[in-house]
């Protein structure tokens, strides 16, 4: 049974981690997320939204169904998840996670791929990898040291603190917070915007961010009008252009601009 699910609902995909007693994630985990991204990758989509049918976040039920088979196996099951996670993030369209619960080791990396994460403020993020003799190998450590700093990384890898909702936020590991019962008012809302929003102005932004992050100012100034070039001459670009024009000398608000098109 595999651990993910891919659904689209019109220009919105679902990836959803199941949670029933049929399907809990084990050693299937890697290989149904790969199949699911692919899916996505497939189709036409505007927004991915990762969702947990449990409310909870992890790689496994029981750690020790992992744990028993051994380093060649855990080092290939990591490797496995990581190669997922950078294909969440070279997705071409904004990506959103959320969280109501725990979100433990893989599957708190697993969150770290997403443009953003959306946490209920009693969700709990945690590595607790170190604490028990390991480290994290799906790429938290890193994502997580870009997100906070590195004194901030090594107290929550290296101590195996937990982060909470609210201040996963402050500390800008999650981009929004919604109180306990209100997650999936928040995320849908946040889904729904970026669904009809500008889908390839979105993606070149993205694109900069990226560069950024791996290769700083330089590496994002040589790209930056490459990734601009023709942008005004796609129909999303011309119609928001003539619409912030046509506001700005009304001295009016720019209004939030539905697209249609990529």
């Amino acid at each position: 049974m595999s651990s993910f699910r891919f659904e689209q609902h019109g220009t919105v995909g679902k990836l959803i981690l199941l949670g029933d007693a049929e399907s809990e994630p084990g050693s299937e985990f890697p290989s149904s997320l790969r199949a699911a991204v692919r899916q996505a990758y497939a189709s036409d989509i505007r927004v991915l939204h990762l969702t947990s049918a449990s409310g909870n976040v992890a790689v496994a039920d029981d750690l020790g169904a992992i744990g028993d088979k051994g380093s060649k196996f855990l080092e290939a099951f990591a490797a496995d998840i990581l190669a997922s996670i950078r294909l969440i993030e070279e997705l071409p369209v904004p990506t959103v996670a959320s969280v109501a619960g725990m979100a433990l080791g893989g599957g708190f990396e697993l969150l770290l791929a997403f443009d953003f994460l959306v946490v209920a403020e009693s969700a709990m993020l945690v590595l607790p990898e170190v604490s028990v003799g390991g480290i994290p190998m799906a790429g938290g450590v890193q994502r997580l040291a870009d997100r906070v700093g590195k004194t901030l990384a090594t107290r929550f890898v290296l101590l195996s603190e937990p982060i909470f909702g609210k201040v996963a936020v402050d500390l800008g590991i999650a981009t929004h917070s919604a109180p306990d019962g209100k997650l999936e008012e928040v995320s849908d809302e946040l889904v729904r915007h970026l669904a009809t929003g500008p889908t390839l102005a979105y993606g070149k932004a993205r694109t900069l961010i990226r560069t950024w992050a791996t290769g700083g100012v330089a590496a994002a100034d040589i790209i930056s009008t490459q990734l601009g070039a023709g942008i005004l001459d796609t129909k999303d670009g011309a119609e928001g252009m003539a619409i912030a024009v046509a506001a700005v000398r009304k001295h009016e608000p720019i209004p939030k601009i539905q697209f249609a098109g990529k």
